[in-house]
């Protein structure tokens, strides 16, 4: 996997209009400190504008981030920024490149092998699988799938992702197709509700313990593997018996 690049905070050097917008920050929000959830939220929303004016061909303008998606959350500009950069590698396959003039620009992190909708893909797989593997049960009702997206700037429900296309075709028809999610319907529940669980092939192509390192990155260094026990207690058991799944 490729290394991501950081996206460090030039703001020190001055933007256009800026400074004379500038409003010192409240008590209560020089006190404020972003939480993990909320790190991811808000990088997650700017993955979205990234996609977005990709889609477009257009080059994504620091000031358009700032004003449009981070709000009062400007301030932790240089950490979300770095947040969605990790994220635009790491879930969607995609670099995000800082250009002289504080724009941003995706760039394909599969090189001339992939297409950007390809690495889209895998990506996507990769974040729902990792997911589902989170979950005590290892299955996951299609509503908290949904939200876990929404989060991370993927609405399953939009007709048309400028990179993704039809989300909800593509996790309920071609990822089930493919044999990398397997989808039943709990009756019990009313109305009955979509559950999701791993594939075949997910379980015969990824490395468990890896999917978990992945997701401690996307969540930040203040948690590790281990920290998710009964995951951690399974892959142990799988590795005993000799049923785990290939090391890559």
């Amino acid at each position: 996997m490729p290394r991501h690049g950081r996206i460090e905070d030039s703001s020190s050097e001055g933007e256009e209009g800026e400074g004379d917008n500038y409003q010192p920050p409240s008590q209560s929000q020089a006190r404020s400190q972003l939480t993990p959830h909320d790190l991811t939220m808000h990088a997650g929303l700017v993955c979205n504008l990234l996609m977005v004016n990709e889609q477009k061909k257009l080059p994504t303008k620091r000031q358009d981030i700032r004003k449009l998606v981070l709000e009062d959350q400007a301030r932790h500009f240089p950490e979300i920024m770095t947040k969605a950069t990790e994220l635009m590698e790491r879930v969607f396959g995609f670099k995000v490149k800082e250009l002289e003039d504080k724009n941003y620009l995706l760039l394909n992190g599969l090189g001339v092998s992939g297409t950007r909708t390809q690495a889209a893909h895998t990506g996507l797989t990769t974040v729902i699988l990792a997911a589902i593997l989170m979950t005590d049960t290892q299955k996951m009702k299609e509503n908290v799938m949904e939200e876990y997206l929404k989060a991370l700037g993927v609405d399953v429900q939009a007709k048309a992702n400028p990179v993704l296309g039809n989300v909800n075709k593509l996790i309920y028809q071609d990822m089930v197709r493919e044999k990398y999610l397997e989808v039943s319907l709990d009756k019990f529940t009313d109305p009955p509700t979509k559950e999701l669980r791993w594939g075949e092939r997910a379980h015969l192509e990824l490395n468990k313990k890896e999917i978990i390192e992945l997701v401690c990155k996307i969540y930040g260094d203040s948690m590790d593997p281990w920290m998710w026990t009964t995951q951690w207690k399974k892959l142990e058991m799988e590795a005993a018996s000799g049923t785990s799944t290939p090391t890559k």
